[in-house]
């Protein structure tokens, strides 16, 4: 996997839509938190949410004001990470942050290993759930997978950027079962469904194997 920056012109456009995930790194007091954009004057702040039952609503927001705040989200293949300042915290009717507009933006491309779309079913323990999950396309460093869930599910609050899942699947050629560790790297929700983009992490020998012997099956079905 091969990655690279590139700056963006002062006050850029922030190409994330309203309700957006952003990740949030205050390190100085080695603070990390998820936000949702609410609203945004360009040139001038940014205005974010703390998601349910996340870190960013538990403490004082004098506490963290005036901070230096790094700020990153996903878009499309690209992830877009920049500085900024906490101008103000309010608390009602929601806890919201401002924010400094960046002067600047870097991207940071990631080019993957060729993806293939797939149908492979799987399971993972999230919290005390078993929850199932339909991998949809697969390269040798990570997946895309949908988790079927519903309205109201612990599994929306749960599912969150960087944590770790444990994957179980049964490869349909040879029928072996292996386990995969992902860390999420990114995650779109809906209300019957959340779809995470998967790292994998710590491949056992034969499990790459797996993988590799299913990406080729899948690749000489593509030929044909």
């Amino acid at each position: 996997m091969d990655f690279y920056y590139q700056s963006v012109e002062s006050n850029p456009n922030i190409p994330i839509p309203l309700g957006g995930e952003l990740m949030a790194e205050i390190t100085d007091m080695n603070l990390k938190f998820k936000f949702s954009l609410v609203g945004m004057e360009k040139g001038n702040f940014l205005v974010a949410k703390a998601f349910e039952n996340d870190l960013g609503r538990s403490f004082r927001g004098d506490s963290i004001r005036d901070k230096d705040i790094k700020l990153s989200f996903v878009h499309g293949n690209t992830v877009y990470g920049f500085s900024s300042e906490v101008i103000n915290v309010v608390t009602q009717p929601e806890k919201m942050f401002f924010m400094r507009y960046p002067k600047r933006i870097d991207e940071l491309n990631i080019r993957v290993s060729s993806r293939y779309g797939c149908t492979l079913q799987a399971m993972t323990m999230i919290g005390h759930e078993i929850a199932s999950m339909t991998i949809v396309d697969v390269s040798v460093d990570g997946c895309q997978a949908v988790i079927d869930t519903h309205k109201g599910s612990p599994l929306f609050d749960i599912v969150q950027i960087d944590k770790l899942f444990e994957v179980q699947v049964q490869f349909p050629a040879t029928g072996k079962r292996g386990s995969v560790l992902g860390i999420v790297r990114n995650v779109s929700k809906d209300v019957e469904r959340i779809i995470v983009g998967l790292s994998f992490k710590d491949l056992r020998d034969d499990v790459r194997q797996e993988i590799e012997g299913f990406i080729k099956s899948l690749a000489n079905v593509k030929r044909h």
